[in-house]
């Protein structure tokens, strides 16, 4: 695949997209309105706990919440129910028999659907820091600042090919969805979407460091507010290249193990 054949699936997916530009809008409204609440329930614990909680102080944690979700929305995708239809509908045989790789075509076509959404829920939730920016910290140091934008965009490279593997589980089952959805509950908890995952017993959030769903969350939260320093940032970043050597290995082998089934089954 050429950069002119990418980019001419990129645009017709934009081009396709467009046409769902009012779902893509209600669900954006939808993220704002989580994003006020859990800010309103923070608000509400402190007015009752005076001080900091876990060494958080409720501009912290306002803070965090914000930031946290704008780097979320900023590395996620929808990856996953597009592969899991292709393959139980059968469209994966026509790019079977076509001169040009799926799993190109898909992530190239990705970026193209996506776009859309992404530059709104990242407008909707700058649009909110600026709406609290008398209630939350502002770290203009730009080294820290560049190692999140570095590990949210590596963050995002992870999310493809988690996603495009989880999809890939259509090979074996048509219930992904259920899957899909106990599996993005789990990535949220232990991304920190939840809360801190500093508020966790010490071990349980070492050990989240080392897992990829951290860094779409909680990790780059916990840099903007300078709770951790530019090495661990570093550091960070090299567990997120490993991860995605991994998960990239994972993929290719989920991949070829599933289409070994989907010929076998004649779809």
């Amino acid at each position: 695949m050429n950069l002119k054949q990418a980019w001419i699936i990129m645009k017709t997916a934009w081009q396709r997209n467009l046409n769902y530009r009012f779902s893509v809008m209600a669900y954006r409204v939808g993220e704002m309105v989580e994003v006020l609440v859990v800010v309103l329930m923070w608000t509400a614990i402190y007015s009752n706990e005076m001080g900091t909680i876990k060494g958080f102080s409720m501009e912290e944690m306002i803070t965090y919440v914000l930031v946290g979700n704008l780097c979320a929305v900023a590395a996620r995708n929808f990856l996953t129910s597009y592969v899991s239809r292709d393959i139980e509908l059968g469209r994966l045989s026509t790019f079977l028999i076509k001169p040009i790789s799926y799993i190109k075509y898909v992530f190239v076509n990705e970026l193209g659907r996506m776009f859309l959404s992404t530059i709104i829920s990242v407008t909707t939730q700058a649009a909110i820091i600026v709406f609290f920016a008398n209630k939350i910290v502002f770290n203009t140091d730009i080294r820290y600042l560049g190692i999140i934008v570095v590990m949210v965009f590596l963050a995002f490279i992870m999310e493809l090919l988690l996603s495009f593997s989880i999809g890939m589980i259509a090979f074996w089952t048509d219930e992904v969805d259920g899957i899909y959805t106990t599996i993005e509950r789990v990535k949220r908890f232990f991304a920190g979407g939840y809360f801190p995952l500093s508020l966790l017993p010490a071990s349980l959030a070492v050990a989240s460091s080392y897992l990829p769903f951290a860094y779409s969350f909680f990790i780059p939260a916990q840099l903007y507010l300078k709770k951790i320093d530019l090495a661990q940032g570093i550091k960070g970043l090299v567990v997120q290249v490993v991860w995605i050597i991994l998960l990239s290995l994972i993929l290719a082998f989920i991949w070829k193990r599933g289409l070994k089934r989907y010929e076998a089954t004649g779809m």
